[in-house]
């Protein structure tokens, strides 16, 4: 492992990172733009509460890392789930499942592909899928605290006015959703 600077939401860290053959491995994520029943004038958030780290308490998507051997819906569908307790009801880029060669299966998606850390930084990928849902959310405590359906005028204020309430990726995958 070497470290690599990965940035926090409000400064640089040097952090260590696993590596193969000398190169560092990058993850994918998934993240759930989820909006509320059929409309798109609210969408779901949670705040971080993860113990220890530099985010915790900011807003962020339902989301996290992608399973070795998952279908990236199922992935997306489960990570909502875990942090919110909402059941997807549709995730826009269903995947078709395919095959190169006998014994070769892959996944075909058209969700958005968001990577930061293009400034010489670690980088991540979240692969950000729209998606709809419904009911009352539930916080996951240890995980997320006090998700909610938030109205999207709300949600474009509260980015403008306070981003640093945002965990950073989150910025990041709303700006360029939304084009905010």
């Amino acid at each position: 492992m070497n470290d690599y600077r990965v940035w926090s939401g409000t400064e640089w860290l040097e952090m260590a990172v696993p590596e193969m053959s000398g190169e560092a491995i990058v993850v994918p994520n998934v993240a759930a733009l989820v909006f509320e029943g059929s409309g798109r004038e609210a969408i779901l958030l949670q705040r971080r509460d993860k113990p220890g780290e530099v985010v915790r308490g900011r807003l962020e998507l339902p989301g996290g890392r992608w399973r070795a051997g998952e279908a990236p819906d199922a992935a997306v569908r489960r990570e909502a789930l875990e942090e919110t307790g909402i059941e997807l009801l549709a995730v826009s880029a269903g995947t078709e499942r395919m095959e190169a060669d006998q014994h070769v299966a892959f996944a075909m998606a058209r969700p958005a592909a968001v990577i930061n850390g293009l400034d010489g930084a670690y980088p991540s990928l979240h692969v950000l899928f729209e998606c709809r849902g419904a009911g009352i959310p539930r916080p996951q405590p240890g995980e997320t605290a006090d998700p909610r359906w938030w109205a999207l005028d709300d949600v474009q204020s509260h980015l403008a006015n306070a981003p640093e309430d945002f965990v950073w990726q989150t910025r990041a995958m709303l700006r360029a959703y939304f084009g905010w």
